[in-house]
């Protein structure tokens, strides 16, 4: 990884995130491995050129929703970010990010690397990026046994909704486990958390089967709790009205809140308190 110091303060103030974040492979990458059982990934929104690659062609890889594709989420990497920042201020900890800064022209993180790359110094990137994700969710299951991964990704089919991805419940297999299938499709769930707020979110809390062609990529199902080495894992493919620049600060503020509340329940994690002991207020 090619990280100084220097680098790492004054783009953490840019980014407005927290300095022990580290910034990897000439900052393409933002990570840091908190100590809450939370980690935010964001894998399509960067912009950043990769110096000496070409961009992928998809020659000969297949396309479709699981397949070929190099259209970046736009806004979800100043998205994350932003929950990131908000989960720090209103949580006694960290959460754990890796967030993408490079353009999906180059790597695409949510794919296996036989789709995702086709240059040695891309592949060099991707593998950072899981390196970390994996190192995150390792060490949350060691101190938490339990947690959530949420994947931030955009989409340009319902500008308004909010659509889950977790293969119908397979990557939150924990989570129904030990708390129900309520904890997972009704009114507490995520999804259900986000519609109280008044986002309009699919599927629905109680109702239907998740949006084919949005039910999950590779991030949620490889570090998806149907594994044995897993956590819980919801993939929110967000419509552009979430990612809009003016829009960016209240769905930021949604989804951190919503995040907090699932995270009290599921995960028994308490709200920042102040100096004096007294739990702040959110």
């Amino acid at each position: 990884m090619n990280v100084t110091t220097i680098v790492r303060l004054c783009l953490a103030l840019l980014c407005c995130l927290p300095p022990d974040c580290i910034f990897a492979n000439d900052d393409l990458l933002i990570i840091r491995d908190g100590d809450l059982p939370i980690l935010i990934t964001a894998p399509h929104g960067g912009r950043l050129e990769l110096q000496d690659v070409p961009a992928r062609t998809g020659a000969g890889r297949k396309t479709g929703p699981s397949g070929f594709f190099a259209g970046r989420d736009t806004g979800t990497e100043e998205l994350a970010v932003r929950v990131v920042e908000l989960l720090d201020q209103q949580l006694p900890g960290s959460p754990s990010c890796v967030i993408s800064r490079v353009h999906r022209k180059y790597v695409d993180f949510n794919r296996p690397p036989e789709i995702a790359v086709e240059h040695s110094k891309a592949r060099e990137v991707y593998d950072s990026f899981h390196h970390a994700a994996r190192s995150s969710v390792n060490r949350i299951r060691m101190t938490h046994s339990r947690g959530l991964l949420v994947d931030i990704h955009g989409q340009g089919s319902s500008a308004a909704t909010a659509y889950r991805g977790t293969s119908n419940g397979v990557t939150v297999e924990q989570l129904r486990r030990s708390f129900g299938e309520a904890a997972h499709t009704g009114e507490h769930s995520l999804m259900g958390l986000l519609a109280g707020k008044g986002w309009k979110v699919h599927p629905h809390p109680g109702i239907g089967r998740e949006q084919a062609g949005v039910t999950g990529g590779f991030i949620v199902r490889t570090y998806g709790s149907s594994r044995a080495d897993g956590i819980d894992a919801i993939q929110l493919e967000l419509g552009i009205d979430y990612r809009r620049a003016e829009a960016r600060e209240k769905s930021a503020e949604v989804l951190a809140g919503a995040i907090i509340e699932w995270g009290r329940r599921y995960l028994a994690l308490t709200p920042e308190t102040d100096s004096s002991g007294t739990q702040a207020d959110n």
